[in-house]
């Protein structure tokens, strides 16, 4: 491994724009690169599914083999513009931008590492490949092409430091209120009005907020409506989600938050449409799981402790699981994500590619 070659590579990944939906110019980066290894990537027909400008880039090594190794293309934040700092300990940017750890990173090592397993004339047969949309929908791993040999699948985009790995994720359900008031003129005749705004505010004020305890999360993210300040509400809608490592737990706080909806909006004669749907579902992947087995003989291999843990981010992994394909996220340090201040320590990258290129030498 040459940790030169892997930070120039996790340097040119990180200034290309890739938001989501907007990933074709990266996939045609790490296409030609992967097509200079030898290799023959293509792109799955998940376009219409994802909405992005490209599909999944994938690319069987040898005949594919049973694992997969895997990152995601998009950033939830434009790169564009990044000033990447080096320095003696770690990669920052400079404090303007994002800097693109997640997941430029985790692209970067399993280039580097697939470079270097090839050059050491290793037999090869597993597959790698980058997504679309995670940052938004996670669409692209719902909609990735899978070769029914794959066993097992290696995620790194996890913000854990290596040698901690998710094996327990949190599902989410999301879900949408829209109150249906009465419109009427706020001071020639507002009590011929019902203000939704209202109706809906004395609902949210019933629901229970933050971590509502160890291993579940509610959060309203988005709350609008009415037209002008002269006008008694007609309409309000809410937008939030309920997270949990149980569905039964999920659904029993959707069904409180529903019925605070429709206890106010039936007190003050307004309609009510209350929906809901799954983002992405939990999963637990247990110690004696082949993929559980890998990651921790690898982990050990070169050197670091394994540390399995349990996480309420949804990640790629949460698609993949319930799809039936056992996958792990893989603490790769990418610290601070999203934020302006995001940064890895070399260290970590050069860890988290060691132990990519270990999976690779397992597989």
């Amino acid at each position: 491994m040459n940790e030169s070659r892997l930070i120039d590579l996790f340097l040119r990944l990180a200034a290309i724009e890739a938001l989501s939906q907007h990933e074709a110019p990266l996939a045609g980066f790490v296409a030609e690169f992967l097509a200079d290894l030898g290799l023959k990537p293509f792109c799955d027909d998940s376009r219409d599914r994802t909405g992005s400008d490209t599909g999944n880039l994938v690319c069987r090594v040898g005949d594919g083999g049973e694992a997969l190794f895997l990152a995601h293309m998009d950033t939830a934040r434009s790169t564009a513009g990044v000033r990447p700092q080096v320095r003696e300990d770690r990669i920052v940017s400079d404090g303007t931008t994002v800097l693109g750890v997640d997941n430029r990173a985790g692209m970067a090592l399993i280039l580097h590492a697939l470079e270097t397993h090839l050059a050491g004339g290793r037999p090869a047969n597993f597959t790698v490949a980058f997504t679309v949309c995670e940052e938004t929908t996670l669409a692209g791993s719902l909609a990735l092409e899978l070769d029914p040999r794959l066993r097992k699948c290696f995620i790194f985009d996890s913000s854990l430091p290596p040698g901690s790995f998710i094996t327990s994720g949190s599902g989410a359900k999301t879900f949408s209120v829209a109150v249906r008031g009465v419109a009427a003129h706020s001071g020639l005749a507002p009590e011929k009005g019902i203000n939704a705004i209202a109706v809906a505010a004395r609902a949210l004020a019933r629901v229970e907020q933050g971590r509502v305890n160890e291993s579940t999360t509610v959060n309203v993210g988005t709350f609008r409506g009415g037209t002008a300040v002269n006008v008694v509400s007609e309409s309000a809608e809410l937008l939030g989600e309920v997270r949990s490592r149980d569905m039964a737990v999920i659904d029993e706080t959707l069904f409180r938050i529903r019925a605070h909806f429709a206890q106010e909006t039936h007190a003050a004669g307004a309609g009510l449409d209350f929906r809901e749907q799954w983002d992405f579902r939990p999963y637990d992947i247990p110690a004696d799981a082949p993929v559980h087995r890998d990651v921790a003989a690898a982990l050990a291999a070169v050197g670091l402790t394994p540390n399995p843990v349990a996480s309420l981010a949804g990640s790629d992994a949460n698609s993949l699981n319930g799809r039936g394909l056992p996958a792990i996220n893989l603490g790769i340090g990418a610290q601070n994500p999203h934020a302006n201040d995001e940064f890895i320590l070399r260290a970590d990258l050069r860890r988290a590619c060691a132990l990519a290129l270990e999976l690779m030498a397992r597989s």
